[in-house]
């Protein structure tokens, strides 16, 4: 880090990518996981939040429990920190491997804030990731006057399973139907008109 690029920093002030702290404390790990869970960004220890230069003493102590904070994420969040003037920037590449959470919960970075986010923001964001996949996401709109048996039992035939158990049940153990209802790759299985 430059002494030009801090300044440029300085006068941009905290955003999207960028934000300060006087001094790392424990939503640390908020701020660590919401750049991960987003675009990724730095965090700038020393800095208040008017973007006053106070500075940090580096150790390697701090910077060691640092790493451990971003260890200590789920799943680990890789971070890099660089030091200049007694300002620690730590460095957060956007995840590989969404969503993280830490101890207090998921964040995903909205503008210049680390937001808290709730369960559906944080389904949306392991669908959109590829957590889960399109063949065990649940079809909303699926009406089981639209199941065709005659579909069921040819599976059943060619895969060589007996069919001696109740529908549901064959259905829950191919693992297409939970107690959520009725999954896309169901659909597209057993339904009479899957479109």
């Amino acid at each position: 880090m430059k002494q030009s690029d801090l300044q440029f920093i300085l006068e941009s002030g905290e955003g999207q990518f960028v934000e300060f702290k006087e001094s790392p404390d424990k939503s640390l790990a908020k701020e660590i996981t919401a750049f991960a869970n987003a675009s990724g960004g730095s965090i700038y220890a020393g800095i208040t939040d008017t973007g006053v230069v106070k500075g940090v003493t580096t150790t390697n102590k701090l910077k060691s429990e640092i790493q451990d904070i971003a260890r200590n994420c789920d799943p680990p969040v890789i971070i890099t920190i660089e030091e200049k003037d007694n300002i620690l920037a730590i460095n957060v590449k956007e995840g590989t491997n969404k969503p993280y959470s830490c101890s207090s919960g998921f964040y995903m970075r909205m503008g210049a804030n680390s937001q808290k986010m709730n369960r559906n923001e944080i389904l949306a964001l392991a669908v959109k990731s590829g957590r889960v996949r399109f063949d065990e996401q649940i079809c909303d709109n699926f009406e089981w006057t639209d199941f065709d048996d005659e579909k069921l039992k040819y599976f059943l035939k060619l895969a060589k399973i007996s069919y001696n158990l109740e529908r549901d049940e064959v259905l829950k153990n191919l693992r297409v139907l939970n107690n959520d209802g009725f999954t896309n790759a169901g659909v597209l299985f057993f339904a009479k008109e899957p479109g």
